[in-house]
């Protein structure tokens, strides 16, 4: 009589649990940075990727051996294709397209593909390219989220700016942000009862100023009314 447990589903068992490790580091790093997809998430994507790539591998293997069916070929990685498929869709809902076109979560989308591949290589039984995988991973998440200045990008800053008089405070304004390597995009004129008028506009900080740069310029800016780093 057959055990109820076997070596093999100890085995398979083990590719869950590395599996589900894998995925708990790559989704503490997530979690730490308050993304959308977090510990859970990714922990839950690691595990069911290993256990369909399992299924893919070893469910068929009964109906391959038996006689009635030979001479019958099984394409068992349409399993597989179907976590790429199924996978594609659920990382996409996790991209949003914000203020300007400005799109976020790219980098946590990119992260779940990961580690679906992860979880399949692990589950294929490929123990050193998925624990590998995880370490490259993981440095790549901490390394290049460091504000380096080699791969920085142009910042975008929302504010709301006051002019007592338009005509002289917008052209000193203009020239003050210049300074600061900034320019003005999608201007917005409003014209109080008081005289004052008030900008609302899109400022594009050159690749190399972090947030915390932006912040003290625009502290030192007298005419800002209120600012938001989009």
């Amino acid at each position: 009589m057959r055990s109820l447990i076997t070596t093999t589903d100890l085995v398979f068992l083990f590719r869950i649990l590395l599996a589900i490790c894998a995925g708990a580091v790559i989704g503490y790093e997530r979690e730490h940075r308050l993304k959308v997809a977090g510990i859970r998430t990714h922990i839950l994507i690691s595990m069911a990727s290993a256990l369909m790539m399992i299924i893919s591998k070893h469910a068929f293997d009964d109906m391959l051996i038996s006689p009635a069916l030979e001479g019958v070929s099984l394409d068992v990685s349409r399993v597989a294709a179907g976590i790429i498929a199924g996978m594609g869709i659920f990382s996409g809902g996790i991209v949003f397209i914000g203020k300007r076109g400005n799109v976020s979560g790219l980098t946590t989308a990119a992260g779940i593909w990961a580690t679906i591949g992860i979880g399949m290589v692990i589950g294929a039984g490929m123990y050193v390219l998925g624990i590998g995988s995880v370490i490259f991973v993981e440095l790549i998440q901490f390394i290049l989220h460091k504000d380096l200045a080699v791969y920085r990008h142009a910042s975008f800053v929302s504010a709301t700016f006051r002019l007592d008089d338009p005509d002289e405070d917008y052209q000193k304004l203009k020239d003050k942000l210049k300074s600061y390597n900034a320019k003005m995009n999608s201007l917005k004129w409003e014209k109080k009862e008081d005289g004052k008028s008030y900008i609302s506009c899109y400022l594009e900080f050159k690749s190399g100023s972090d947030r915390d740069e932006i912040i003290r310029i625009m502290n030192h800016i007298d005419e800002v009314v209120e600012f938001e780093i989009v």
